[in-house]
């Protein structure tokens, strides 16, 4: 069985494309690093459960945030990347056009998606900004988590724009 030949991923051209894989870097970043705070956190909670029986309250209120929150930012560099998982039985032996002009329309479903989410996400972190919602356990204001998803989510809207784009001209792949 052979192995997957991994290739650096190229930089993206073009002024907006390279703003785009600096914005998505950074976001995944950011999501790395609330993932290992989460990971850190969890495991001072186990630790002082098993030996003082004083776990930290409310740590999974705040893992449960900080991995939505985390999830989102992934989101952007894995559609750039074209990270997601692409199911090619039927375009196997379909034509680079016809390949490329579905790629194409997936991105631009996958932007629409992404903005209505992004959308929604704005209106629910109003609305649990309005009515005051508050974790059960800490009490910590709802809508501070929920403040980082709009602007994933509308990062990777803008992501899947460019590269549908891409797709829709033929550059999307490396050959």
């Amino acid at each position: 069985m052979s192995e997957p030949v991994l290739q650096a991923p190229a930089v993206p051209e073009g002024a907006f494309g390279r703003l785009l894989d600096v914005l998505s870097r950074l976001l995944a970043f950011l999501g790395g690093l609330l993932l290992v705070a989460m990971t850190l956190m969890a495991t001072y909670s186990i630790a002082m459960r098993a030996l003082f029986d004083e776990p930290l309250l409310g740590d999974v209120e705040l893992v449960q945030m900080g991995c939505g929150i985390a999830i989102v930012f992934f989101l952007p560099l894995c559609q750039l990347r074209r990270g997601n998982v692409i199911v090619d039985v039927f375009t196997l032996h379909a034509s680079a056009q016809v390949r490329n002009g579905l790629d194409a329309l997936g991105g631009l479903l996958m932007a629409l998606a992404a903005a209505l989410l992004a959308w929604r996400s704005l209106v629910g972190m109003l609305d649990a900004y309005s009515t005051g919602e508050e974790s059960i356990i800490m009490g910590v204001p709802i809508w501070w988590s929920m403040t980082a998803f709009a602007p994933g989510f509308a990062l990777l809207a803008l992501v899947a724009l460019y590269t549908a784009w891409q797709d829709f001209r033929g550059e999307g792949k490396p050959a």
